[in-house]
């Protein structure tokens, strides 16, 4: 069975597992999902925290789009 079809087979399963089951697998994958699907950890949240209470304060101000995209390309900012 290739991967793309054991996909959608799990997809299936969880669609109509118990409650139980899908808290089970997920416990069992909780470690794993956090590291791989973009959960904000407790220290990016304190810096997002502290940048927001600057702006709120007026002690930064806000960077439009564009040239916040062009900064991070560039690795061009101020953490």
């Amino acid at each position: 069975m290739d991967t793309k079809t054991r996909r959608q087979d799990l997809l299936i399963y969880l669609a109509d597992a118990s409650d139980k089951k899908v808290n089970a697998l997920y416990t069992l994958l909780e470690e794993e999902i956090r590291e791989t699907s973009g959960v904000t950890t407790d220290e990016q949240w304190e810096i997002i925290e502290k940048r927001h209470s600057g702006y709120l304060s007026g002690k930064s101000k806000p960077v439009p789009w564009k040239e916040a995209h062009d900064m991070i390309r560039n690795n061009n900012y101020k953490s």
